[in-house]
C-alpha cells in the first residue's frame, strides 16, 4: 500500500507540475502576417500549439481560409485545386507501425469525393519529410470524378501531442506543380518556443 500512494503522489505532483503534456489540438489562423527577411517581404500564418506559436509560409498567392478548425488553401489560377491542414489530439505518442500505415492508406482511399472511379494508391512513403525531427508518412492516390483524373497527396506528422495532416488534391495535369509548392510550404512549418519568463 505504501508503494502504491508513493507511485500516486508522484504522478500527481508530475501532472501538477505540468510534466506530463496532455494531447491538444493546434488553433489555426488564416490571418496572413508580414515580415522582411533580407529586405524581402514576405507573408507568414502564426499558429498556437499549447504555449507554442507556429509559424508557417503559405505557397506566394494562395488563399487562406478558415473553415471550421481546419485551414484551406487554394491557388488562385487552378480550378478544384485545394489544400487542406488539420490536427487532432493524441493522448500517447502514435509511431507509424505497418499496420498503422496500411490503415491510413486504406482511410485515405476511403474518404475520397462520393462517386469517385478508379481510386489506385500511386504511392506511399515513410517519412518523406520531417516536421522538428517528428515521424511523417504519406500516401498519394489517383482517382477520376467530374470528368476528369485528379490525384490527391495526404502526409501524416504525429508529434508527441498531435497529429497533422496536410492534403492536397489537384487535377493530375495541375498536380506536380502545385505538390512543389505546397510541399516547399510546410517544410516552412517551424514551432517557435514560448519566451523565457525572467524571475526578476
Amino acid at each position: 500500500m505504501i508503494a502504491i500512494s508513493r507511485v500516486t503522489i508522484g504522478l500527481a505532483l508530475l501532472l501538477s507540475a505540468g510534466w506530463i503534456r496532455a494531447g491538444n489540438a493546434i488553433e489555426f489562423s488564416a490571418d496572413l502576417k508580414e515580415f522582411t527577411g533580407e529586405g524581402i517581404v514576405y507573408h507568414r500564418l502564426i499558429f498556437k500549439d499549447n504555449e507554442q506559436s507556429i509559424y508557417f509560409q503559405p505557397p506566394p498567392g494562395w488563399a487562406c481560409t478558415l473553415i471550421g478548425k481546419s485551414l484551406h488553401l487554394r491557388p488562385s489560377d487552378k480550378n478544384f485545386a485545394v489544400a487542406e491542414i488539420n490536427s487532432a489530439a493524441l493522448t500517447a505518442p502514435q509511431p507509424f507501425t505497418e499496420a498503422t500505415t496500411q490503415a491510413l492508406a486504406q482511410e485515405v482511399l476511403t474518404n475520397l469525393p462520393p462517386a469517385s472511379q478508379q481510386a489506385a494508391l500511386v504511392r506511399q512513403e515513410q517519412n518523406p519529410i520531417l516536421l522538428n525531427n517528428n515521424q511523417s508518412f504519406e500516401v498519394v492516390v489517383s482517382y477520376k470524378g467530374l470528368g476528369d483524373n485528379f490525384e490527391r497527396s495526404v502526409l501524416f506528422v504525429n508529434t508527441p501531442t498531435n497529429q497533422l495532416v496536410f492534403r492536397l488534391t489537384a487535377r493530375k495535369s495541375d498536380f506536380d506543380a502545385l505538390y512543389r509548392a505546397f510541399r516547399s510550404s510546410i517544410s516552412s512549418w517551424e514551432w517557435q518556443e514560448p519566451p523565457a519568463v525572467s524571475n526578476r
